[in-house]
């Protein structure tokens, strides 16, 4: 069960993928597109999947507000299903409680790789770019901490601007043009040497374009990966039997920007990470059904394995501790950095 192509084209694609070499394995559903203030609709859809007694195993990515709530309805009328939440976005303790095996993109240490990554690219500014409703999630508002203590330890000027919130009134359009007006202001106060991060998908693109159009920097996206915003921010056509392979995308993207004389401005982790969240979650649910988990919903050692192989290298996994807790069933996940 996925995000929507509008929410996340990359986590539905790698579904898609998914289905397409699994035929016989694989059923997609998706979340509602405002699944904020739809989360009876999640309910009923997860509940839709879990009804079918062939169902051994749901995956949950990203796995929205709302998730932790599916998976409590699940579990009283099918606690033998294996429940994984990937990108997961309700609180840690209810989704712990909720869910057999829940995980994310470290997104606290991400604050301290992108500092020390644009300290050695040269940037003297950064810029965050978010709005309330992430902010009031602990891992973002960590990142951020981490942000602004690596800035302070480094020399970099931070500065925290609010855009507009694409689940508002203002919708995916409004944050965007305001993105594509604040870019360039920035670099007129700051000067070249300025750095911008945004916390949203909807942010990517533009601040992308108007990243090379002002020579300033860009971190990499929210969801670290090659296909989020890049892509259409630089005009690269992808031929259809190259959609979603990582090694050709990495290379595109490093042709446009050297062609942009931006060699060395961007970067991105070496594993597309919604894609991994996917293809990793879903060799754990294999692991699971086959009895490689010797019988269990948790096995760490296995889905570490798991993880590194679907990534093609290793990934750095940690459990969660959050509020003081640290949660067995609870993973941060880290990939290596590379600079286009």
């Amino acid at each position: 069960m996925t995000t929507t192509v509008s929410q996340s084209e990359e986590s539905y694609r790698a579904a898609e993928i998914l289905q397409k070499q699994n035929p016989d394995k694989v059923v997609l559903a998706t979340f509602p597109d405002k699944f904020a203030t739809e989360q009876e609709t999640t309910i009923s859809t997860a509940l839709s999947l879990a009804s079918d007694p062939d169902v051994k195993a749901i995956i949950f990515s990203q796995a929205v507000q709302g998730t932790a709530a599916a998976c409590q309805k699940i579990r009283e009328v099918r606690p033998d299903i294996l429940l994984i939440a990937a990108g997961y976005q309700d609180d840690s303790a209810t989704t712990s409680a909720n869910c057999d095996v829940f995980y994310h993109a470290n997104v606290p240490k991400m604050g301290f790789q992108m500092v020390d990554e644009l300290s050695d690219m040269g940037a003297k500014t950064f810029v965050h770019y978010s709005f309330p409703r992430h902010l009031a999630w602990q891992p973002t508002a960590d990142r951020l901490q981490n942000m602004k203590d690596r800035c302070a330890e480094l020399g970099l000027t931070l500065v925290e601007t609010t855009t507009p919130d694409p689940m508002s009134d203002a919708g995916t359009s409004g944050t965007q043009q305001f993105v594509l007006e604040d870019v360039p202001r920035a670099v007129d106060q700051y000067g070249a040497e300025t750095a911008f991060f945004g916390t949203n998908t909807a942010q990517q693109e533009p601040m992308i374009k108007c990243v090379v159009d002002t020579k300033s920097y860009f971190t990499y996206p929210s969801d670290p990966s090659p296909f989020v915003g890049f892509p259409s921010a630089l005009g690269i056509q992808v031929p259809e039997d190259k959609l979603y392979d990582n090694e050709y995308m990495m290379n595109a993207i490093s042709e446009k920007l050297a062609e942009a004389d931006m060699t060395g401005h961007m970067g991105t982790w070496t594993a597309p990470v919604m894609t991994l969240f996917m293809t990793g979650s879903y060799a754990y649910a294999e692991a699971f059904c086959e009895g490689r988990t010797g019988g269990e919903k948790l096995d760490a050692e296995v889905f570490t394995q798991a993880l590194s192989e679907a990534a093609g290298g290793t990934v750095d996994v940690e459990n969660i501790t959050d509020g003081g807790t640290t949660y067995d069933n609870g993973f941060f996940i880290m990939c290596s950095y590379q600079r286009f």
